[in-house]
Formats: C-alpha cells, structure tokens, sequence
C-alpha cells in the first residue's frame, strides 16, 4: 500500500474521550507529541507503534481465534474503537477479512444479534412509532467529529436478509459490512456512510418471543402503513442529507422493486439485490460467452428462484438482450424464471411484478412443452424445462440447496457445450450445488461462479493431467462499491440504467474467463480495488455524458473528483 501525504486534523478532544472516538482514536500509534498534548500520556502503553506494527498484532489475534463468529466479534470491537485500524486490516488481508466481515460469515452473526448486541453499533434505528421524528433523529445521527453529512446511506429493513429471511433489527449488520467493503474497495471515507435500519417489525416468532430480542416487538407494517413510513424517511433524508445516494439493501421480494421504483427518481438510489446481484451476474456470463465466442443473444437462459434477485438478473439480461439487437418480446422468451410452483407462465398463482415480464404463454408452453402445458397452476419443473430449452446459462437464486442436481447437470451438458453455472445463493449452505459436484457430473465442461466462496477443484484436463479450477466468487462486491462511489465522487442525481450497463462492461472487461474459458469467472478478491476503480471510473463518466453529475462537467473532473474523496486507512496528525 502506497501512503498518501500525512493529513493534518484538529480535535477538541482529550484524554479517554479521544480514545473513545473510533474515527480519531489512534491507540498505540499516537506520537509522544501528540500523547502530551492531548493528555494520553498515562492512558497508553510506552511504545510507539506503526500501523503497520498494530495490523500484525491484529492479524496474529484474528488467526488465533476459533471460529469464523469468533473473528466477526473481534473485527467489529475493533471497527468500534479504530476505524481507521480496522480498515487498514481488511486491506491488507482481503482475502483473510472479506468473508467474515461481509457474506458468508455477516449473515451467521446476524442470526446471534440478538443475543450479542453491545453499543454502540455504529448504525441508527429508525422504529416505526417514531415516524413523526424521522427527521430530528436522522439529524441526530449526522452530528459527531466529522462534522459532514453522510454520502451514503445504506438501508435495509431486514425482511430479505442474505438467504435466511427477515431477521428484524439484526439486520443492520449487513448494512455495517456492506459499508465496510465500500471503503476498502472503493475507497468511501467511513466518516461519510451510514448503516441505517427501518425498524417496521418483525414476522419471525422466534424474535417476536425472544426476551432478549432489542427491536420492535410487533409484526411488520403493511401496505398504506409501510408506504407512509417510507415516504417520511425519504423525506427526511431530502431535508438532512440532501443529494446523498441511497442504497436499498436485503427488502423482502414483495417490497424490494416497488421502493426502489418509488424513490429512485427522488433521491439517487439503487436496490444492490436488484441491480447489484444482477451486474455482477450480467457481466460474468457476458465475460464467459466471450471466452467460449459466444454471444447473449444466442443464448437461452434459466433462472431458478424468481424472488427480488432471479428478477433482477432477468430484467438486466433483457435489457443487454435487446441492446444486441433483439425486439423486446423476443428477448423477454429467452428467460425462462421458475419458482417453486415451476415455470413462471401466465397462470402461475401470485405472479409478482418482476416476474410478470418474463412469464410465458400458451403458444410458447405448447411449443415447448406440447400438450401437458398447464394454462394455470404449477408450471414444468426445473429438469423439465432444462431438457425442453437446453440454455447455455444456468443461474441459481432459490436458496434450495442441492437443486441443481446430477440430473440437471447431465440434462443441462446433454449436447456436449460448455453451459455457464451461477449457483449464486448464499450463505453457502444454501447454494443449489457445490463446484465440486458440478465440474464432476459436467466432467469438467461447465463455466461456474458461485455466490459464496468455495475452494479451489481439481479436476482432469484433456490429456489426463491433474488441473486445480480456481472458483470465482459472484460477489457483489464487485460491482456496488464502484457504482456507489463512483455516483457520490461526481454527486450524482439519479443512479440510470445506463451508468448501470458501464459497470457491467468495466467488470466484464476484468474478467479472466473472457480470454479462455478454463480461468476464473470472476477476477480474484485481491484484485477487487482495481476492479472497483475501474468500475468507478466508468460509472462517473457515464453519469458526466448523461447529464446527471452536480460535481463534475467532463470525464476528466469526474476521474479527478473519484481521486479528491477517495479515504485512505493512514492516520492523521491530531492537533489539539
């Protein structure tokens, strides 16, 4: 890691409340300088230490520790009390840190938040009988020593937490790891994101019953009530933090697209389950069919699981389907979604929204599928429909585990291509089918990426030699970073479609598969800070090109504006 200039900060701060105060605190690493004056002298050890001293001290506790729980807990006491510590520990060992502070480790924690919760948290809760104050408690959450508004907010209610569901006020720690991975990836000045949690309820007994669950303990708002608690935090967010992006983050399937639909257009915002699972998914079968010389628009592909992500990734892939030249309703027939009533078609029961676009009718099901085609009810299985399309790409967003099975392998590889395998729900135990399983019943064909992470498999090449695939990581880590930071840097009015496609094609661009398909189908986690660079970078310039960045007239302001915000984990020099 380069080190920027030393910055320079006055604080009026001493003693235990500077210790106290994790955005300046400093620890072992304050100068005798700065110990005399700002009275530290008795309140730390002797030695002055490095950064980088700290970080290996740090590393050393980590790796001693037990478990993956174990881990989450001390880097969350250490983000409590060095921010900047912290940061710098996640970036010089991403690979080490980014399971655990983000997915697959942050969604075990969340389910003990309850029985671990300590403050502070580093978040704010917005419960739905203060709906009268949002506004004088989202200023109260934008004081403290950095005396600036945040950027970011990054929001959830905790309905549609990772694959394990509504998880009330625990939610917020998927919001607390998400900024997380905006800094070190993209670079977003901790002092400038905040975790904030919309405490509308809870439908999952177990908390509801739990004495020592710290939310509000009364079933989830709905409808008109639940709007209009949303229309007031959207509205405070204007009056408090204006401009500030808004990232929706784990909303349960039934609100997910009719909030982001609602606001997007009234604050810059984006749904990371929408948008972001599906840019990262978008670009690694572009990146994949470009390695096999293929292209979308001669693809069919199969989306199992038609909640808030299958959508998502359905509706991106129609849109880069069209972009390449096919009419609407053509593009619309090569997605085919199934949820567990089977293909989604105009019968289906509870057709949602997103789902609605992709359903098939009747002259497509007999074509298909002739004369057993239902007209309503349950819809073909996932066997069915893969031995009557043969799609070159399979994606996985069901959270069923195991359900792409051998059969399905052997179906999907029947004619002897190299179909494209995005088994991308987590937590892992929840992914539809290991690699392992995958490159054994596809004999080694298959292109796969998977939502959590997974070792590497060895396999058989062509000439009988051993060879390991290394299993790239569909994380969307890859994207939401650069997308976010990039619309903050240039103060960007809306998040659009199209500043969307350019951190597809930025990533796509990185991807190794994209040169051969044996390699990775996503670039490696130590690469992330330049895959968010460049996805920053092209995010910012479309934003410029389209009319919709307040900070910056041309690419090369946006590029030096991605340069002006960027935060770097090095400590400042405190004066009193």
């Amino acid at each position: 890691m380069v080190a920027e200039p030393r910055r320079q900060r006055s604080t009026t701060l001493r003693g235990a409340e500077l210790l106290n105060d994790p955005l300046l605190n400093k620890g072992t690493a304050f100068s005798r300088a700065e110990r005399r004056d700002l009275g530290l002298e008795a309140l730390l050890p002797w030695q002055v230490e490095t950064i980088e001293a700290q970080v290996e001290r740090c590393r050393l506790a980590f790796g001693a520790m037990g478990s993956d729980l174990e881990r989450y807990a001390y880097l969350q006491t250490l983000r409590e009390r060095n921010v900047t510590l912290f940061h710098r520990f996640l970036a010089d060992h991403i690979e080490l840190a980014m399971p655990i502070v983000y997915t697959p480790t942050v969604g075990q924690a969340i389910q003990h938040f309850s029985h671990t919760y300590r403050s502070p948290s580093q978040g704010i809760y917005l419960a739905a009988p203060q709906q009268e104050q949002l506004e004088e408690l989202l200023a109260q959450a934008c004081g403290g020593s950095a005396g600036q508004a945040p950027a970011l907010l990054l929001v959830t209610d905790a309905q549609g937490i990772l694959g394990i569901g509504d998880q009330g006020v625990g939610g917020i720690q998927i919001c607390q790891g998400k900024l997380a991975v905006y800094t070190l990836c993209a670079g977003l000045d901790p002092a400038r994101g905040l975790p904030v949690m919309l405490d509308v309820g809870t439908d999952r007994p177990e908390l509801l019953a739990d004495p020592c669950y710290p939310g509000l303990r009364r079933p989830r708002l709905q409808g008109e009530a639940y709007t209009a608690f949303l229309d007031r935090f959207i509205a405070a967010v204007q009056a408090v933090c204006p401009g500030a992006l808004v990232h929706w983050e784990d909303f349960g399937a039934a609100h997910a697209r009719p909030v982001l639909e609602a606001y997007r257009h009234r604050v810059p915002s984006f749904n990371d389950d929408i948008q972001g699972t599906s840019s990262v998914a978008a670009a690694a079968i572009l990146a994949g069919l470009r390695g096999l010389g293929q292209r979308l628009a001669d693809q069919q592909i199969v989306i199992f699981g038609a909640g808030s992500a299958g959508c998502g990734i359905a509706e991106r892939l129609w849109r880069l389907l069209k972009r390449q030249g096919l009419a609407a309703a053509e593009a619309a027939d090569r997605l085919w979604l199934i949820d567990r009533d089977g293909l989604i078609h105009g019968g289906t029961p509870g057709l949602s929204g997103g789902a609605r676009p992709f359903a098939k009718g009747p002259e497509l099901l007999a074509a298909r599928f002739g004369t057993a085609s239902p007209a309503e009810g349950p819809g073909p299985g996932l066997l069915a429909v893969i031995e009557a399309v043969r799609p070159g790409v399979l994606i996985g967003t069901s959270t069923a585990a195991g359900a792409f099975d051998q059969a399905v392998v052997e179906a999907l590889c029947a004619d002897g291509g190299r179909p494209i395998v995005l088994p991308l729900s987590n937590p892992t135990p929840l992914a539809e089918i290991t690699p392992e399983n995958l490159l054994r019943w596809s004999r080694g064909r298959a292109l796969v990426a998977t939502g959590s992470p997974f070792p590497p498999v060895v396999g058989t090449g062509s000439g009988g030699e051993p060879i390991e695939r290394v299993i790239g990581q569909c994380n969307n880590c890859f994207v939401f970073p650069g997308l976010g930071y990039g619309a903050v840097a240039v103060g960007a009015t809306e998040v659009s479609d199209t500043m969307i496609d350019a951190s597809i094609e930025a990533l796509a661009g990185v991807i190794p598969a994209a040169t051969d398909p044996d390699a990775p189908l996503m670039p490696p986690l130590a690469a992330v800070q330049a895959v968010s660079r460049a996805v920053a970078e092209a995010v910012a310039i479309q934003a410029v090109q389209e009319g919709l960045a307040r900070q910056a007239a041309t690419p090369e302001a946006a590029l030096s504006r991605l340069d002006a915000c960027r935060w770097s984990p090095e400590y400042a020099e405190l004066q009193g």
